[in-house]
């Protein structure tokens, strides 16, 4: 079950062992398999077929990553006003809208439930065929703006060139500036000099159009590493002239 595109230190079979132990509650194996690759992060794939309308569409929803074991939600502060029978464990979490195993029957099933419409649907039957049913359709992009930041992360990272610089002009006021810096500086770093350029042309809008919601060390830090790089020089030169205007 190869479904991580990216992800956090691989947990331990002592750590898998001490939450089951904490909890009292058994792990599906396909999760404990999963976590022992990556401890939690990014999927590759995005969807879920579903039975009936969701509030993400007709025939499918939303999943865009995985909790690993710190990340695991046996308790959220919806169900103080909808109180589910038995024990749920939410591995997923995108606003009010939740994915998680139900620990009514002796094997968990894997449930959706809509906190706001409440809504809640089995959409399989146990971990290991909701894993399976997952595939890939590309996120709508015009809405970027509204999503979260794990879920732009995803887009990202199976995004190409131009579908990159597309989302993050559509971020470029973004409240959260340190977030869109670091996308910033990955690209920059990037061995591929189209993700340099975009990366530079990124950086150039935010000097010009949000320089005062900028964090001046951050922008001079990155301005000289790439002088000292020798990247693009007209351009850095001429950032650097507009930056210390």
């Amino acid at each position: 079950m190869n479904i991580w595109l990216r992800g956090t230190a691989p947990a331990s079979d002592e750590q898998i062992t001490a939450w089951e132990n904490k909890h009292d509650l058994t792990l599906p194996s396909g999760y404990k398999e999963l976590v022992r690759v990556h401890n939690g992060g990014l999927l590759k794939k995005n969807h879920f077929p579903v039975t009936e309308p969701t509030s993400y569409g007709l025939t499918d929803a939303e999943i865009y990553s995985l909790a690993g074991l710190d990340g695991l939600q046996l308790h959220i502060p919806e169900e103080q006003d909808v109180d589910l029978p038995g024990s749920q464990v939410y591995f997923h979490q995108d606003g009010h809208r939740y994915i998680g195993l139900d620990y009514q029957m002796a094997e968990p099933c894997v449930i959706y439930v809509d906190f706001e419409t409440l809504q809640t649907l089995v959409v399989a039957e146990n971990f290991d065929q909701f894993i399976a049913g997952l595939y890939f359709s590309p996120f709508d992009v015009d809405a970027a703006p509204n999503y979260p930041l794990e879920k732009l992360e995803q887009m990202l990272a199976m995004a190409n060139v131009a579908k990159t610089l597309e989302i993050l002009q559509l971020l470029e006021d973004r409240k959260e500036k340190d977030w869109y810096f670091t996308q910033i500086e990955a690209l920059l770093h990037s061995k591929e000099s189209p993700y340099q350029q975009i990366g530079v042309t990124l950086l150039e809008n935010q000097i010009y159009y949000f320089r005062r919601k900028l964090d001046a060390k951050r922008v001079s830090s990155i301005l000289e590493w790439l002088e000292s790089q020798h990247f693009w020089p007209e351009k850095v030169t001429e950032l650097r002239k507009e930056w210390e205007d």
